[in-house]
């Protein structure tokens, strides 16, 4: 399987989108500069089967990665010509993996650095990126989480800190 980056992004906590960037710094924290930055979170909707909302835990989103074919699908489902990369907070958009959204959960991203994102698994789709959207392409907000469902890709954590650059190879190992 051959992958690659094909752009990066980061939505600092004070921008209304996520900007694009040629290189990102992961630490154990996630990526430099963007909002889901932290080594803990607070609970949410997500978390309620398990835990109180609010309640302190381990960050298993600190990163948001998504796939040009999955981008191209939600469009097609959306009645748009394209969804662009960045446009639903994603931290980084591959070409290369078109059933990204399906890799098993603990699988290893793994770049030129040796930077390793650990993958949690699909990525739920939401109104949040359902109203970026509607900024964007002027769709209605409440439509994209059924256009994206099984195509929202996946979110992970550092493993092993790097930098990522647009046009790194990804090599994807599964655990299985």
């Amino acid at each position: 399987m051959s992958a690659a980056v094909t752009s990066l992004h980061v939505w600092s906590a004070d921008s209304q989108v996520p900007t694009r960037v040629d290189q990102i710094t992961l630490d154990f924290s996630g990526v430099e500069g963007d909002r889901h930055y932290g080594r803990t979170m607070r609970a949410a909707a997500r978390e309620a089967h398990a835990f109180a909302r609010g309640t302190e835990i381990n960050n298993y989103r600190q990163i948001s990665i998504v796939d040009t074919a999955e981008l191209a699908k939600i469009a097609a489902n959306l009645g748009i010509n394209e969804l662009e990369p960045g446009t639903i907070a994603d931290n980084i958009c591959t070409e290369g993996l078109p059933d990204l959204t399906a890799l098993p959960r603990m699988t290893r991203m793994v770049f030129p650095s040796g930077a390793s994102i650990m993958t949690g698994g699909a990525n739920a789709p939401c109104t949040i990126a359902g109203d970026m959207v509607h900024e964007k392409y002027d769709t209605a907000a409440h439509n994209f989480p059924k256009a994206a469902i099984n195509l929202r890709g996946v979110t992970g954590w550092v493993e092993c800190p790097g930098v990522i650059n647009t046009g790194d190879p990804i090599t994807v190992v599964t655990l299985n």
